[in-house]
């Protein structure tokens, strides 16, 4: 691919210098245009805390990839391998550079001042096929297709633009399996991809395209729903299943989703010694568990129960055991349920 340093033009450093003083600056890499043609798409990278989110970013032809430092010291990215000619300027807080990639392959990049530092290495996966896929390192499975777009376009509520890797990792968690056939809770089978906290189906006797990814009802196999109560003054109350919603767990599950992605409430807040030892405050619902963790500091003093591990787990020794063994060595950290309390904070921040 051809690329190279615009040269800045008259109007257009006084256009830069306008955004330095309101924050932000944008510095291009890219081929000189021989005639107009489409606007590539933009697809976001940050630069936050000393990592680069989304890591790995897989994207297609022609796309342009704009790297933007959050933090309060400078980065770059400095190619490697095969890409390594390339190379930004450092980029101050609020400063950005773009870069094209045209051809199919795999660029690994790093930032210099930070070389040691392992969060700051990184990887552009550019392919040419069709369905586009994205293979985690953290748990060596690949979600594609549908799901990946499904996995994209949901995310916990953090603040940021749009719905960020961290946001949809916050709520699903890393893939536990492949995708796969499995007969599920009614007798039928499905196509189903596990999450450390949900389980992804694909309904194709849907006919809206929007309902044909749905979560799997883990709330119900692992806590089937408690006897109905009153309706409490102040909170939402929901009778297709006779409980109430309120407080920190109404605000977040409001926020991040509501009744698609969590579903109806199957209990109250009730007490509930957990996986570590601990007893918290938590709230059953179809599709996941709400705990109150108030040792974190928000946003994460609310987090979800690794429910698809769980449910896998039940799995493990049967005929649907995943990936052909491999969940047994994945690591036992947990990224939002009580096992490490807070972690969930620290990795995604």
């Amino acid at each position: 691919m051809q690329v190279r340093l615009r040269a800045l033009r008259p109007f257009t450093l006084a256009i830069v210098v306008a955004l330095t003083l309101s924050g932000g600056v944008f510095l291009r890499h890219n081929a000189a245009p021989a005639a107009a043609k489409p606007a590539a798409a933009v697809v976001e990278v940050a630069i936050r805390q000393f990592s680069y989110s989304p890591n790995p970013l897989v994207i297609a032809p022609g796309t342009t990839v704009r790297w933007t430092n959050f933090d309060f010291v400078s980065h770059d990215v400095t190619g490697e391998n095969g890409w390594g000619s390339v190379r930004s300027p450092l980029l101050g807080q609020g400063q950005s550079w773009e870069y094209t990639f045209d051809t199919p392959g795999t660029y690994t990049y790093f930032c210099t001042p930070h070389k040691t530092t392992p969060s700051m290495h990184a990887q552009v996966q550019v392919t040419g096929g069709s369905e586009e896929s994205v293979t985690f390192p953290e748990t060596n499975f690949t979600v594609k297709g549908r799901f990946l777009t499904y996995w994209r376009a949901h995310g916990l509520e953090f603040g940021d633009a749009g719905i960020s890797y961290r946001e949809s990792l916050g709520l699903f968690g890393f893939p536990i399996s492949d995708e796969k056939t499995e007969k599920l809770e009614d007798g039928k089978e499905y196509s189903v991809q596990y999450f450390e906290r949900a389980r992804f189906e694909y309904h194709p006797e849907n006919a809206d395209p929007a309902n044909q990814v749905l979560l799997g009802q883990f709330g119900r196999i692992l806590h089937p729903a408690d006897p109905p109560v009153a309706q409490k003054p102040g909170a939402t109350f929901f009778n297709q299943t006779g409980h109430n919603l309120e407080g920190k767990f109404a605000t977040y599950w409001n926020l991040n989703g509501g009744l698609p992605i969590f579903g109806y409430p199957l209990s109250e807040q009730i007490q509930e010694k957990l996986s570590d030892g601990n007893t918290y405050t938590v709230q059953y619902f179809e599709r996941a568990r709400l705990e109150l963790h108030p040792e974190a500091n928000p946003p994460y003093d609310v987090q979800l129960g690794q429910f698809g591990r769980q449910i896998l787990g039940r799995y493990r020794h049967g005929a649907v055991a995943a990936g052909g063994g491999r969940f047994a060595d994945l690591p036992g950290r947990c990224l939002g349920g009580a096992t490490t309390v807070g972690s969930l904070g620290r990795f995604l921040q």
